[in-house]
């Protein structure tokens, strides 16, 4: 303890030690702008990070592909109808985009293939939720 710590001694009117004074605020313009960063570049920095910790993960999505076009190949033989054939186009348009994101480097580049990946995809999914719905 120092003797400033004790009340009524130091230069304080209540005694004791004082937090130093709040730094003044910087007038307006000397402080530089930093760049708003977009979903698209937040995005970006996503998947290039995805891409960079995981170097795996094309091979696996690869290999999801293959799984999901090999199950439309099996429910063409056991329902006798080639309507389950109709997302396989778009699985090798995602497997597509995915082979292409493979060799890229550049962030906004990976990101469009991935996108492509993604949206292919989904497409099918959603294809063949329609699909059987059909069929019902």
């Amino acid at each position: 303890m120092t003797a400033d710590s004790f009340p009524g001694s130091g230069a304080a009117p209540g005694g004791g030690v004082q937090a130093p004074a709040p730094p003044a605020p910087e007038p307006a313009g000397t402080t530089p702008a930093g760049r708003v960063l977009g979903f698209r570049e937040l995005s970006e920095r996503v998947i290039a990070s995805a891409a960079d910790r995981y170097p795996w993960l094309p091979r696996v999505l690869m290999g999801m592909l293959a799984v999901f076009t090999g199950t439309c190949v099996v429910a063409v033989v056991s329902r006798l109808s080639p309507l389950p054939l109709i997302p396989v186009p778009l699985f090798v348009v995602a497997a597509y985009g995915l082979r292409q994101a493979r060799g890229v480097t550049e962030r906004r580049q990976l990101f469009n293939w991935v996108l492509l990946f993604g949206v292919a995809t989904m497409v099918g999914f959603w294809l063949i939720a329609v699909v059987g719905r059909w069929v019902e």
